[in-house]
């Protein structure tokens, strides 16, 4: 029985977990791109310091968007 809640619930749930994680570290890594810090950086700090913590903390306090002005041709 035991066997079967691994089959069926937990392996699922942690593939599904795993599948949000590299989505929040994709979307991480171009938020910061588009705000002109340092993108890798961002993604580690997400990485390694809790995850799901990490990446409200980098919402609340990530920079405004960096406004890209284009030269007149």
């Amino acid at each position: 029985m035991e066997t079967l809640i691994w089959i069926f619930f937990l392996i699922p749930l942690f593939i599904v977990m795993f599948g949000v994680l590299i989505w929040s570290l994709i979307w991480a890594y171009k938020d910061a791109e588009k705000r002109g810090k340092s993108r890798w950086l961002v993604v580690l700090m997400i990485f390694f310091l809790n995850w799901p913590t990490s990446l409200l903390v980098w919402l609340v306090f990530r920079p405004e968007l960096k406004i890209v002005e284009e030269k007149a041709r």
